[in-house]
């Protein structure tokens, strides 16, 4: 009957757990970037659909792991990195990308919450109000379905 808020729990408690990441948010999109008291790197994510299959819930999240894009105004000197901090914004976020999809990937928990599929990461770049830079992907996670019994 909870399955829900277990996927829930688990998603936001890894990255509660990420030292990188600094706030944690969920809705729609439109809603990414909406409280000016987010701290960067910022964490959002989104149900987009739950099946059930023989003996699992699967539940896809859309998640995006973005930073805000500082520019200096400072006349540019080096025309590969600009004189802003995409570059570091893209590789901050790809490592808190890397690290939940690896460790869903490899480590065993409790609640027997699985990987079952992922897309790959899509760049985002200078999106939403605060010009935000990062990774989106969509994630698909198991769950035993083992709450509901079934009368003969």
């Amino acid at each position: 009957m909870n399955s829900f808020y277990k996927v829930v729990e688990f998603i936001k408690s890894h990255f509660e757990s990420d030292s990188f990441v600094h706030t944690i948010t969920h809705g729609v999109v439109e809603d990414i970037d909406v409280d000016k008291k987010n701290i960067f790197p910022l964490v959002h994510f989104q149900v987009t659909s739950a099946q059930i299959v023989e003996g699992l819930i699967v539940f896809t999240f859309q998640i995006h792991i973005l930073d805000i894009r500082n520019i200096s105004k400072k006349p540019i000197t080096d025309k590969f990195l600009k004189n802003d901090n995409e570059l570091d914004n893209l590789n901050t976020c790809f490592a808190i990308t890397n690290k939940f999809l690896t460790k869903l990937r490899l480590q065993r928990n409790a609640e027997d919450i699985e990987l079952f599929a992922n897309s790959t990461p899509t760049p985002v770049e200078f999106q939403f109000t605060n010009l935000l830079d990062g990774w989106v992907f969509d994630v698909q996670l198991s769950i035993p379905n083992n709450n509901i019994e079934v009368c003969s």
